[in-house]
């Protein structure tokens, strides 16, 4: 393990080959909408602050509030129970100068470092004459803080939209207080977004959506909306994380917790699993109905760069008999997916809608030899490894680039429309994999076909026939992809509809004299109706202009992949 990656630095192309190597089970569990995605404030670390930032934001909140006599003032005994809490020795408490800021204290990193790892103790401090909630709800300043308007989704946020759009993610436990997983998901779904956000208990009585999502520590949006009524689930606090799970206000989310845990495996994300809370939801789950190990697919796996302490103890907790044992190395090792949610999320993403495309592939109305079959796997794996080699570092751009391409790629597919400014996120199949097979829409709508012709530019592409690249200026003009073969560049459009073709015409993305355009459709080509009584009706591959091939005639002539493959470069004229 100390030669592998590390948690941040992984590449995508680096977590694919995890998740095709010894997390294959769980990539496919992840695609099968088993898992529950538990979100920790992890996933928005790079978007409001963390908790050594807190720590000093808080510790100042009682700084300032400290009376002209100290040893009186409620404040000072706050800030003398902090001190406490952090373990400072006599020297160390003599050197804090109250009168200047707290991060001109020569203590600063060592308050950071240890009340951050101590924060709901940190935060249980109460002042005498104030609200038993002073340092959650002023000092950390938990409205204004964490529901900041001006503040964007990231990564993980659009990734875990793109998900359940894609319907692979039903359950989103969260501990965060922000609104960051609903604003990705709205931006990406539109209105209605398919979200089912509960807070308190009896918001889980609300009609059913396409994903939950349990805010078990309040909600800082909704709280800076309605004080009255959110402020008291706002958790953080020890007191507030002890008795939570029998506590009548939320008792409710935490036996839907606990059964969340019973029924689905664990995905952890930016999780520390420090808060006792939720450890116990986990052991109560467990003594009902624990999860075995080994077993068909890992029950519980941490995003992380190695298991701390306190997932050690939940792993404890949940495996119990076998965690004491000699399996213990290998439990660990089974659980620690050593990727953080950036680089992780993106290629589940990848992962699944690549997975989707060899299921799809194997759904048409025509038969697919065992040749034939590994021949398209394999193109879709390398067309998947080759959208992830682009990734440089950048993951939002990523990530924002990829739900762009492929929405546009499936718009264009379905209707034509190759608009570049649409923000909704089109799925390859709302469904999960192990429920395609029931989509009896597969056999007409084109997408069986849709995916040969991938593994077919993709296959062209590892054999230097040609190169592949996704469109870079946002143009109406772009294809799905660019094709480029010696000194010529073709774009390259992807359609599953007779129409989608004569779209592109009406709104001039493609015209009649383009000769760099290839048209490939996914069924039968249908002669094209003249656009004016001036025009001749649509050309053939052979003839000037555009260039039409039909993926299904290709299929319908038979033979094996490097037939199948000449084929498609003679009528394409690649």
């Amino acid at each position: 393990m100390s030669n592998a990656p590390k948690a941040a630095t992984i590449s995508l192309t680096e977590t694919l080959a995890l998740l095709d190597g010894d997390f294959a089970a769980f990539a496919n569990g992840v695609a099968d909408a088993r898992y529950a995605f538990w979100l920790g404030s992890g996933i928005s670390f790079s978007r409001f602050p963390g908790l050594k930032q807190i720590v000093v934001k808080a510790l100042e909140f009682l700084r300032t509030r400290v009376g002209p006599v100290p040893d009186t003032c409620p404040f000072y005994t706050g800030l003398e129970r902090a001190f406490g809490i952090a373990n400072l020795n006599a020297g160390e408490r003599a050197s804090i100068d109250l009168s200047a800021p707290v991060e001109d204290w020569p203590v600063v990193d060592l308050l950071r470092d240890r009340l951050s790892g101590q924060y709901a103790a940190f935060l249980n401090i109460d002042v005498d004459g104030e609200p038993l909630d002073l340092m959650v709800w002023e000092a950390v300043d938990v409205a204004a803080t964490y529901a900041d308007p001006t503040v964007s989704p990231d990564a993980e946020h659009y990734a875990i939209a793109a998900l359940v759009r894609e319907g692979l993610v039903t359950e989103l436990p969260s501990a965060n207080w922000d609104g960051l997983i609903e604003k990705a998901i709205g931006e990406l779904a539109g209105e209605p977004n398919g979200l089912k956000v509960c807070v308190r208990s009896e918001d889980l009585q609300a009609p059913d959506q396409k994903a939950t999502l349990i805010k078990f520590h309040g909600c800082a949006i909704r709280a800076s909306k309605d004080e009255a009524t959110y402020r008291p689930y706002l958790v953080g606090a020890q007191r507030q994380i002890d008795g939570w799970e029998t506590n009548p206000r939320t008792q409710g989310l935490a036996q839907y917790l606990i059964s969340v845990a019973i029924t689905k495996p664990t995905l952890m994300l930016g999780f520390s699993a420090q808060d006792a809370n939720i450890r116990k939801v986990f052991g109560l789950a467990a003594a009902t109905q624990n999860w075995a190990w080994p077993g068909e697919l890992p029950a519980y796996v941490m995003a992380e760069d190695s298991i701390g302490e306190a997932q050690t103890a939940l792993l404890g907790n949940v495996y119990r008999d076998q965690f004491e044992g000699a399996d213990r190395a290998a439990i660990k090792s089974s659980a620690h997916l050593r990727a953080f949610a950036k680089p992780l999320l993106p290629a589940l993403l990848l992962w699944a809608f690549s997975a989707k495309l060899r299921r799809l592939a194997r759904l048409g109305s025509f038969d697919l030899s065992d040749e034939m079959a590994t021949w398209v796997d394999d193109g879709i794996k390398s067309f998947r490894n080759r959208i992830a080699a682009t990734d440089d570092g950048d993951h939002l751009g990523f990530v924002l680039s990829l739900v762009s391409g492929l929405s546009r790629s499936k718009r264009i597919f379905l209707s034509g429309k190759s608009e570049i400014d649409a923000t909704r996120y089109e799925p390859l199949t709302p469904i999960p994999l192990n429920q395609m097979n029931q989509d009896l829409e597969s056999e007409t709508n084109g997408l069986p076909e849709g995916a040969l012709i991938i593994a077919a530019l993709a296959q062209g592409a590892e054999a230097g026939d040609w190169s592949l690249k996704s469109p870079q200026a946002p143009d109406t003009t772009n294809g799905s992809v660019e094709v480029t073969k010696g000194t010529r560049t073709d774009r390259v459009f992807v359609l599953g509809r007779p129409e989608s073709e004569l779209a592109l015409f009406d709104s001039e993305a493609v015209l009649e004299e383009d000769e760099d355009v290839i048209l490939i459709h996914a069924r039968p080509i249908h002669e094209r109706l003249p656009r004016s009584p001036s025009r001749a009706p649509g050309r053939t591959a052979r003839s000037p202009g555009p260039r039409r091939l039909s993926m299904a005639s290709l299929i319908a002539m038979g033979g094996t992949p490097g037939e199948l493959m000449d084929r498609f470069k003679l009528e394409a004229s690649l």
